[in-house]
C-alpha cells in the first residue's frame, strides 16, 4: 500500500498530492500552511513542527511531488554517482522519517481513542450501575407501595363492612325509634280521647234521663253492670237486707269510673 504524505501541521493534516514545502529537518507542509507559518520568508524562519532554525535559503524549498518525466531526467543529470547516492539516501531518510512520524501519530491517535474509549466505558459502566441501582430502588419502592395498597384495600374493605354494619344498626335503631314514636303518639291520642270522653260524660251528667241512657249503657258495659243499672239508686240490697229503694240513708255509692286499658283501642279501632 502506497504511503501518502500529509502536512506536518497538526491543525491541518491535509494530504499532499502536487506541491509542498520541505525543510532540511525532514518536515513537509502544504503551500497554505507554509505561507501562513512564515516559511516563505527569507529571514528568521523556524520549523513549525520542531522549531528548528532555518537560516539558509535552501533550508525550506518548494518541490513538486509529481514531477514530469523531463524533470526526472534532468534533475540529477551531471551529478557524480556519490552525490546522486547521497541525495537518494537523504530522500529515503526523509521518506522513512515521515513514515515513522505518521506511524507514531497514528499510534498516538489510537492510544488517545483507546483512553477515551476506556473513559467512556467507565462512564457507561457507572451510568449502568447507577441506573441498575435506581431501578432496584424503584422496584423496592414499587413493592412497598403495592404492599401499602393491599393494606389500604383491606382497610377499605373493613371500613365498608363496618359502614354496612353501622347502617344496619342505624336502620334498626330508626325502626325502633319509629315504633316508640308511634306508641307514644298512640298513648297521647288515647289519653286525649279519654279526656274528651270524660268531658262529654261530665257535661251530660246534668241532662235528662233519656240523654244519659246511652252514656250509662256504655259505662255499664265497660264496668260489667247491666244496662238497667242506675248509679243514683245504688245497689238493690244493702247489708241490713233492705233494697236501695227504701231510702237514701243506706245507699252505697257507685264505684269510681276507671279507664280500661283497652278502651281507647276499642274506641279508635287500634
Amino acid at each position: 500500500m502506497d504511503f501518502a504524505l500529509r502536512c506536518n501541521n497538526l491543525k491541518c493534516r491535509a494530504q499532499l498530492a502536487e506541491q509542498a514545502v520541505v525543510t532540511t529537518c525532514s518536515h513537509i507542509f502544504c503551500s497554505a500552511c507554509s505561507h501562513n507559518l512564515g516559511l516563505n520568508a527569507t529571514a528568521h524562519r523556524t520549523c513549525p513542527a520542531c522549531e528548528t532554525s532555518l537560516p539558509n535559503p535552501d533550508d525550506a524549498v518548494s518541490t513538486q511531488l509529481n514531477p514530469t518525466e523531463d524533470y526526472k531526467t534532468s534533475v540529477l543529470s551531471g551529478l557524480s554517482p556519490s552525490t546522486i547516492v547521497e541525495c537518494a539516501g537523504r530522500a529515503l531518510a526523509f521518506w522513512s522519517y515521515q513514515s515513522t512520524q505518521e506511524i507514531v501519530y497514528q499510534e498516538y491517535l489510537a492510544k488517545s481513542l483507546t483512553d477515551k474509549y476506556n473513559k467512556l466505558g467507565t462512564q457507561v459502566d457507572k451510568i449502568i450501575h447507577d441506573a441498575n441501582t435506581e431501578i432496584t430502588t424503584l422496584n423496592q419502592k414499587l413493592s412497598s407501595m403495592q404492599i401499602d395498597q393491599e393494606k389500604l384495600q383491606a382497610e377499605n374493605t373493613n371500613l365498608v363492612q363496618a359502614y354496612r354494619e353501622k347502617s344496619r344498626k342505624h336502620q334498626q335503631t330508626q325502626e325502633l325509634y319509629d315504633r316508640l314514636k308511634r306508641k307514644e303518639m298512640t298513648a297521647a291520642t288515647q289519653s286525649a280521647a279519654f279526656d274528651s270522653v270524660d268531658d262529654v260524660l261530665g257535661n251530660s251528667g246534668g241532662r235528662t234521663g233519656h240523654g244519659r241512657a246511652p252514656q250509662q249503657s256504655l259505662l255499664s258495659r265497660q264496668q260489667g253492670l247491666p244496662d238497667s243499672y242506675d248509679p243514683s239508686l245504688g245497689f238493690g240490697h244493702q247489708r241490713d237486707g233492705s233494697n236501695g229503694s227504701g231510702g237514701s240513708g243506706g245507699m252505697m255509692p257507685p264505684p269510681p269510673l276507671r279507664r280500661p286499658a283497652a278502651f281507647g283501642n276499642q274506641l279508635f279501632g287500634i
